[in-house]
C-alpha cells in the first residue's frame, strides 16, 4: 500500500500528467524492502477526485443556524499516489437538522394549512400571518403550500434540513 512507500516524484512535475514514481519500503512496515515503479497523476492529496480518499459524514453540526459547512480531515486511500500529506483538511456540506420533522409539517399542512400552522411550525411567521388572514388564499395558497411541502421547496426558517 502507498502508507508503507516512500516514494521519489519526478522533479519537473507537471500538475495532472501522468508520471513514473519509484518507491522504496519504510523500514517500520513489515514487508520486504523492494524498489517499485508505479504509474501516478501528478496532483496533491487535496487535489484527487472525491473517489479517491475518503472523509468522515457530518451530521447534526454544531454551531450557529446558518453554518453549512464543516472542516474535516480526509485521508487518501491506501493505494493512491500523490504528492504532499495523506491526511487533509477539506471543508464538507454539514447536515444541519435542528430538529424539525417533514411528516409533521406535511400533515400540518394538509389538516391546518388554511390557518399556516405549517408556516408557523417552520418558523416562517410573516407568511403564516398572511395564510392565517387570508384563509390560506381561500384554499389555494394552502393546496400549493401542501405540495411545496411534499416535494420539500419549503424549508425551515433556518435553512436546516428536516
Amino acid at each position: 500500500t502507498a502508507t508503507c512507500l516512500n516514494c521519489s516524484w519526478p522533479s519537473a512535475c507537471q500538475m495532472g500528467e501522468t508520471v513514473h514514481i519509484y518507491c522504496n519500503r519504510r523500514p517500520e512496515c513489515p514487508l520486504p524492502k523492494v524498489s517499485t515503479k508505479h504509474d501516478a497523476k501528478c496532483l496533491y492529496c487535496w487535489q484527487l477526485p472525491e473517489y479517491e480518499y475518503t472523509c468522515p459524514n457530518i451530521e447534526n453540526c454544531t454551531g450557529t443556524t446558518t453554518t453549512k459547512w464543516s472542516p474535516v480531515e480526509c485521508t487518501v486511500n491506501s493505494r493512491v499516489f500523490c504528492l504532499g500529506k495523506r491526511r487533509f483538511w477539506k471543508n464538507k456540506r454539514c447536515n444541519v437538522s435542528r430538529g424539525y420533522s417533514w411528516s409533521r409539517t406535511l400533515f400540518l399542512s394538509i389538516t391546518l394549512g388554511g390557518f399556516g400552522i405549517d408556516r408557523f411550525y417552520l418558523g416562517l411567521w410573516k407568511s403564516a400571518i398572511g395564510k392565517l388572514f387570508s384563509f390560506g388564499g381561500l384554499g389555494v395558497w394552502t393546496l400549493v403550500d401542501v405540495f411545496l411541502v411534499a416535494v420539500g421547496y419549503i424549508k425551515p426558517h433556518d435553512d436546516s434540513i428536516y
